[in-house]
């Protein structure tokens, strides 16, 4: 297991649980100290939940390569419940992942850059809906768009996306759709 990070809970929980038991241990065996044993319990136990998401779910970091984050990106699709292929390297017209859910077809580019996504990501997803027979085009990426790239893919209706947006991919869709 990595180390905690900031923001991540793991240390606020475990200081929640000694104080829960010092404070069962100073009034055991009487009723406070049970409640407090309860609430040392139930910090175990959420504690035990977040160490797993740690754990189970996939992680992104900075040094992660393109393919790394083709993957990683169709991981979180899975996530969702969506059946996501990542295609091959090269032939892919543009499309990173194809990603199937109850008979409906994404195509999906992912883009890892450090300055906003332009219009030629949007054009070339909109090439691999027609090759890839898909219902709608996805580009997601590390970091924003241009204005361009969102008044191209708003008229082609193409949903642009940030990788941590693809966990609430269904809603996005649906509020999105055609």
């Amino acid at each position: 297991m990595t180390p905690p990070q900031e923001g991540d809970g793991v240390a606020l929980w475990v200081g929640w649980i000694f104080l829960f038991l010092a404070l069962a241990g100073c009034f055991w065996p009487r009723m406070p100290g049970l409640a407090f044993m309860g609430l040392a319990l139930f910090g175990v136990l959420h504690l035990a939940v977040l160490v797993h998401e740690r754990i189970a779910e996939p992680r992104f970091f900075d040094g992660m390569s393109p393919e790394e984050f083709e993957h990683y990106c169709a991981e979180l699709l899975r996530r969702a419940k969506w059946r996501a292929e990542v295609t091959p390297a090269s032939g892919d017209q543009g499309v990173d992942i194809v990603a199937e859910k109850r008979g409906r077809r994404i195509v999906v580019q992912c883009k890892m850059y450090s300055k906003p996504v332009g219009n030629r990501a949007v054009q070339e997803i909109v090439a691999g809906i027609a090759h890839a027979e898909a219902e709608r085009g996805v580009v997601v990426t590390t970091v924003g768009y241009t204005a361009a790239a969102q008044a191209l893919a708003e008229s082609n209706n193409v949903l642009l996306l940030r990788h941590q947006e693809l966990r609430r991919i269904d809603r996005l869709l649906a509020r999105t759709r055609a």
